[in-house]
């Protein structure tokens, strides 16, 4: 049995156009998000789905709606967490180092912000959980960039250097994953 997963990261904010970590800030799409929403909901219309599951997140909220355009049923799981950025939540991307930030093999360790590690083991469970409920099935799921990151790794293979940043996720990206 092969489930399949659509997984699409949320549309466009204020803080993502500021080029900033976003992490767990609440915010709303901004009109170009909500475009870039509605255009990956047309991408489904000729796609059977049978769920859509999707962090309740305003921003994430807002684009699963757009998807699903009230034709696909919605239900929000806070498994679908992004990175706890911690420390870093609101500052400018280039001013950490993004490579150590994302690099499995180091998974250094923040006062504030999750592991690469800690959250590769909480992906690695969501999709256990996914694979024994939802078996069989075609499912989208909208999140956050740093959850899709992990879930390209675990499919795609860790690199042997263990830097997981070469991946770039831009804003409604859709990534198809059979499990």
């Amino acid at each position: 049995m092969i489930m399949r997963i659509y997984v699409i990261r949320h549309g466009e904010t204020m803080v993502n156009a500021n080029n900033r970590l976003q992490g767990r800030i609440d915010s709303g799409l901004t009109k170009d998000g909500i475009k870039q929403a509605e255009q990956v909901g047309r991408y489904f219309w000729d796609k059977e789905v049978d769920l859509i599951i999707s962090f309740p997140l305003e921003r994430c909220k807002q684009t699963a709606k757009a998807i699903s355009n009230n034709l696909i049923e919605i239900i929000y799981d806070d498994r679908l967490l992004g990175r706890n950025h911690g420390e870093f939540t609101g500052v400018p991307k280039e001013s950490i180092n993004f490579d150590e930030y994302w690099d499995y093999n180091k998974n250094v360790q923040y006062e504030k912000a999750e592991s690469v590690v800690d959250l590769f083991s909480r992906v690695e469970a969501l999709l256990v959980h996914l694979k024994k409920k939802y078996d069989n099935k075609t499912l989208i799921l909208v999140t956050h960039s740093g959850l899709i990151r992990v879930l390209y790794y675990y499919f795609a293979g860790i690199p042997d250097d263990g830097i997981l940043s070469e991946i770039d996720i831009d804003n409604c990206n859709i990534f198809k994953y059979d499990l």
